[in-house]
């Protein structure tokens, strides 16, 4: 594996944790969402992460365990709603009762927190890929 490919890797994994944090804020913001399009209360979504496979020209037994990381799909939670008391709310039901959104802020805040982390851990790596290119190319002119 060489310098490209970790960038290649660190830069695929900090696509999926944007990717993650948008999906993440989504959640966030209509966390008191009871409308939607589809009807009834938004529906928190997931990300899901897959395994893909570098391509590489060398083929040694390095290269080949390289794997990066993609979105493989956003998908919606489709466990029940929960339903509050709110018998003055417009979408309440005849017994006063209106489904909101399945999302714990504080599940969606620890998300957040790690898919930042894991962010800055890529971009880490990928900085550390570009100083060793830089420095092998100052080491290649003199």
């Amino acid at each position: 594996m060489g310098l490209l490919d970790s960038m290649t890797i660190a830069s695929q994994g900090m696509t999926a944790e944007r990717t993650r944090l948008e999906v993440i804020a989504s959640n966030l913001a209509n966390s008191n969402t009871t409308r939607t399009a589809e009807g009834g209360p938004y529906k928190r979504r997931d990300v899901i992460f897959s395994s893909t496979d570098l391509s590489s020209d060398f083929g040694s037994e390095l290269d080949r365990a390289s794997h990066g990381v993609q979105v493989q799909e956003i998908v919606p939670d489709n466990s029940a709603p929960v339903r509050r008391y709110e018998p003055g709310h417009p979408d309440a039901d005849s017994q006063g009762y209106v489904s909101m959104p399945n999302i714990n802020p504080l599940e969606e805040t620890v998300n957040m927190m790690t898919a930042t982390r894991a962010y800055q851990s890529n971009l880490t790596v990928f900085n550390a890929a570009k100083d060793m290119a830089r420095a092998t190319i100052d080491i290649l002119k003199a």
